[in-house]
């Protein structure tokens, strides 16, 4: 929406000559697309002298402003707002403004859904996000287009974060992660086809209300999607959470008395209850007061503000390599695929924590191609990076849906991804280290990642554990791992005590 095409001087008496003559007569090589020759431009056309001038010494700034080139794009936001020259640095700082919005709004969504339900702010965030994308779109006025647009970014990783919680609490430890595999790959599905789209659509405005349209349609799920029973129980609400219980049940084909739901729901319900009144009596509640439940939240920021420098970075960084832009685009979409898939496997399978740490460090290793300098080096090294990171951010998601308790869930995860964002808010101009060093930016990404891969490793194994309920719970979860460790996937347990354990 924010490309900057190839653009040069636009000067009226040479509008109906080729790119190439204009861009040839026009500008002047200190600064091809931001200055002119001082001609006039009228005698030069009479002469039809149709070379470069000779005179080199003398030009001015663009005073009629510019002719882009339409290749690719017919309009873009930054051909509506002439955003090139001296306001080349909008795009970026609109991409800021995006992350900024994001670090205002997650933390207030992520409590508006522990109040109001996960289901509910789902489904008002999306109307939400369509609302102010089609708005955005369709404003005449560059300051109301940026302020939409930091709304629009305040709300979508929020509304991405609540359906993944949503989903989270609905299904059974031993699926969650396939559930977050499926999440992910269907979020690489609509990557690859976004440059199609876009390709196709030639202008900001239509990319802009074909996304809105869809966002709309996420409204469907309001007939399918249960509330979250785990939400239910922390608000004493047991008969409704014991009816969603029950649909799960019908819907798998299980046969349950629905008042041993319910009294198991209240007697589970009683238990988090009375802990959270001891909660409340011991100076120690506050989430920073618990160390182990700290050490975690701040890894767990590290770890995001870690993807958001690789994966926003390799993305915006996509306009620095050579080749097609909707080609680049695709393919490094296309391989967050086989990364999804590779990690879900592991994850699944191996756990999460040496998963995610081993993929940041190999990350680091990768970025180290670029150095070498050899053709298309970048490309390489960003398709690779991108396929690890894309399959680690399914893991850093599934982390945090599982270390933190139920009622701090959606506020922990928000909270913790507003302090990534501000620790990241820079992410934007990552791409501009280029003017430098084709590899700096790719080194700022390695070095990040090593560190973080580190860090990582000192996460407690989450695999095939219940989710905890309280701080106490939280606070507990993985003091008896060892450090040099990792859980393998076990078989799923026949014996009914378990499984009314589970429940």
């Amino acid at each position: 929406m924010v490309s900057v095409p190839d653009h040069w001087c636009y000067v009226p008496e040479l509008a109906n000559l080729s790119m190439s003559q204009q861009k040839m007569l026009i500008g002047h090589p200190s600064n091809p697309s931001c200055t002119m020759y001082n001609l006039n431009y009228s005698q030069v056309l009479d002469g039809e002298s149709f070379v470069a001038p000779n005179n080199t010494d003398t030009y001015m700034s663009c005073v009629n402003g510019w002719a882009y080139d339409k290749q690719n794009y017919d309009v873009t936001a930054a051909t509506k707002y002439n955003l090139v020259c001296d306001k080349s640095h909008f795009p970026s700082l609109l991409l800021t403004l995006q992350n900024v919005g994001s670090l205002i709004g997650t933390p207030i969504y992520g409590i508006l859904s522990d109040k109001y339900g996960r289901k509910l702010l789902f489904l008002v965030l999306a109307v939400v996000v369509s609302s102010t994308e089609i708005a955005s779109v369709l404003v005449n006025n560059f300051i109301i287009f940026a302020i939409l647009r930091a709304m629009n970014g305040s709300v979508l990783p929020s509304m991405f974060t609540s359906a993944f919680i949503l989903i989270s609490e609905i299904v059974a430890p031993d699926m969650r992660a396939h559930m977050n595999g499926v999440i992910n790959c269907s979020w690489t599905f609509g990557l690859c086809v976004l440059p199609f789209v876009a390709y196709l659509a030639r202008s900001w405005v239509i990319l802009g209300i074909v996304s809105a349209v869809c966002g709309f349609g996420i409204l469907i799920y309001w007939f399918f999607l249960p509330e979250s029973p785990s939400w239910y129980i922390s608000q004493g609400r047991y008969e409704d959470a014991a009816k969603v219980m029950m649909t799960i049940a019908k819907t798998n084909g299980k046969e349950v008395d629905f008042n041993y739901i319910l009294l198991q729901l209240q007697t589970l319900g009683e238990k988090i209850r009375e802990t959270k009144e001891q909660e409340k009596k011991d100076p120690k509640s506050s989430l920073l007061k618990y160390p182990r439940l700290r050490r975690n939240f701040i890894i767990l920021c590290i770890c995001w503000s870690a993807f958001y420098v690789a994966y926003s970075g390799l993305t915006y960084n996509i306009t620095n390599l050579s080749g097609n832009e909707f080609l680049n685009f695709f393919l490094l979409s296309a391989v967050e695929v086989p990364g999804n898939l590779t990690f879900w496997f592991l994850m699944d399978r191996y756990g999460r924590r040496w998963s995610a740490s081993l993929g940041f460090v190999m990350i680091s290793i990768f970025c180290l191609i670029p150095l070498i300098g050899f053709e298309s080096s970048d490309i390489i090294s960003s398709m690779l990076s991108k396929f690890l990171i894309s399959g680690i951010f399914m893991i850093s998601d599934q982390q945090g849906s599982e270390l933190f308790p139920t009622m701090f869930r959606t506020f922990g995860i928000g909270a913790g991804k507003a302090i990534a964002t501000a620790a990241t808010l820079g992410i934007p101009y990552i791409s501009l280290l280029s003017q430098y060093g084709k590899a700096l930016p790719f080194v700022l990404i390695g070095l990040t990642s090593f560190l973080t891969g580190v860090l990582a490793s000192f996460l407690p194994e989450t695999l095939n554990e219940n989710l905890p309920q309280t701080m106490t719970d939280a606070e507990a979860f993985g003091k008896n791992q060892k450090y040099f460790s990792w859980t393998k996937k076990s078989e799923k347990s026949k014996d009914p005590a378990v499984i009314s354990t589970r429940l």
